[in-house]
């Protein structure tokens, strides 16, 4: 059993889990609930219609035979039911966005919303695996609900993975075949009376390998190929396919530095849109719709003592054709291309009973004519600025049935734009068998 609290509409969060195992069978039970408040944003301003309302069950089964093989399905649902700030728009309706709460001299209401989450998987792996046989296998089903007022959505997917992990003498080559059915299909109210559904089908073919050249040097690189077919809201099909190729490596330059180095070309393919703005407010037509693609790079240094470790990292992400995520006039097929970079960096320190870790990142995302991010332009990207993290934990006693203190805080996301600060927080919770009584406060 679990209790957590903290500060800026955190509240409290209960979780109760239970487990067993028995002669190659086992499962788990969770369920947990969060209450709280609304937040307030960097400027200590109170942020309508934030406030968690969250309910969570989680269930596990699997089982085992002698000869290796192992057979375990989870099924999980999330819910969150509490009231959100709403804003009207097209047609006198009103959509919950609370993080557009004040923007643009917007007025707010808050309204009961829905958001619905369900998945359900089921994963074959062998346990007896050998350097050509180590195989997974997962079918995996999961539907997402939202009802946001005057508009209601609902994506659904059917996914499945068979792959399998060789070993080579210097490391591993994982080669496999996926796929993925998505629909999207959503509905507005009356006097707009929207409705449509977009459907995705992809089938992908992909090698990765991991190897170590040498004592000094870790190489990461792998390629895959996907065909897609994609039917729009019109009933239109496009069919499209590519290749995406990948590469890392890591170069120990001293026993505690480390360079690394990475590089991505990325065919994204075609994306389903927010199914609960379909053909909202026009039509959606869809002259110019194309597959999107991205190119990524990564450079930085890392260091690890044993007590002290840290790590600076640079990175950069275009992505390119980019299909309008909220149409202007309908305009499915319009394009955009934005930019992602920045840096991640942290230093931790670590000892017999615990640890702490400090992180900052900083991520700048702007349009391809330079400009920042603004406004319902969120969708196409959150503009983060620097986000900084504290987090710590420590044992007071070293039995490893003892009480387990975390403490996690978080604060300073710069704003750009109309987008919305955001605050700090503080987390405390504590964790240890249910036989023994725990407290938290924050």
């Amino acid at each position: 059993m679990t209790l957590s609290g903290g500060t800026n509409g955190y509240g409290f969060r209960g979780n109760i889990l239970g487990y067993g195992q028995a002669q190659g069978f086992e499962y788990l039970l969770s369920g947990a609930t969060q209450q709280g408040d609304d937040c307030t944003d960097g400027n200590g301003t109170t942020m309508p219609g934030t406030e968690p309302d969250l309910i969570d069950y989680m269930v596990k089964l699997a089982c085992s035979s002698l000869a290796g093989h192992r057979l375990a399905f989870q099924a999980s649902q999330t819910e969150d039911t509490g009231q959100r700030a709403a804003q009207q728009g097209l047609g006198g309706l009103h959509f919950t966005r609370p993080d557009f709460a004040g923007v643009n001299g917007s007025s707010s209401v808050l309204i009961d919303a829905l958001s619905e989450r369900t998945s359900y998987s089921l994963t074959y792996t062998n346990d007896n695996s050998t350097a050509v046989f180590d195989p997974t296998v997962q079918l995996a089903h999961n539907e997402q609900e939202i009802d946001a007022g005057g508009v209601w959505g609902k994506n659904t997917s059917l996914s499945g993975t068979a792959k399998n992990r060789f070993r080579l003498g210097n490391g591993t080559l994982t080669a496999g075949i996926d796929f993925v059915n998505e629909e999207a299909e959503g509905r507005g109210d009356a006097p707009r009376n929207s409705s449509g559904k977009e459907t995705l089908k992809d089938i992908g073919l992909f090698v990765q390998a991991r190897q170590d050249l040498g004592s000094r040097v870790s190489v990461s690189y792998g390629a895959r190929y996907d065909m897609q077919d994609f039917t729009a809201a019109d009933g239109t099909e496009f069919s499209d396919s590519g290749f995406s190729v990948n590469g890392a490596v890591d170069f120990l330059l001293t026993d505690v530095i480390t360079l690394n180095a990475g590089l991505a070309q990325t065919w994204g393919g075609f994306d389903l849109r927010e199914a609960a703005l379909i053909n909202f407010g026009e039509p959606w037509t869809y002259s110019g719709f194309i597959a999107s693609n991205s190119t990524s790079a990564k450079l930085g240094l890392r260091f690890d003592t044993g007590q002290w470790s840290g790590h600076r990292s640079f990175f950069r992400t275009e992505f390119d054709d980019i299909n309008n995520v909220l149409p202007s006039g309908g305009d499915r097929g319009a394009r955009n291309a934005i930019t992602s970079q920045g840096f991640d960096a942290s230093v931790a320190h670590a000892w017999m009973t615990g640890f702490a870790r400090l992180n900052d990142t900083y991520a700048d995302v702007t349009t391809e004519d330079g400009d920042a991010i603004d406004s319902t332009a969120c969708y196409l990207g959150r503009p983060m600025g620097h986000l900084f993290a504290l987090e710590a934990a420590f044992r007071p006693f070293h039995n490893e049935r003892d009480t387990g203190w975390r403490g996690e805080c978080g604060a300073g996301i710069r704003r750009h734009g109309g987008c919305p600060r955001h605050g700090r927080a503080a987390v405390l919770s504590g964790a240890g068998p249910l036989r023994r009584i725990r407290a938290a406060c924050a």
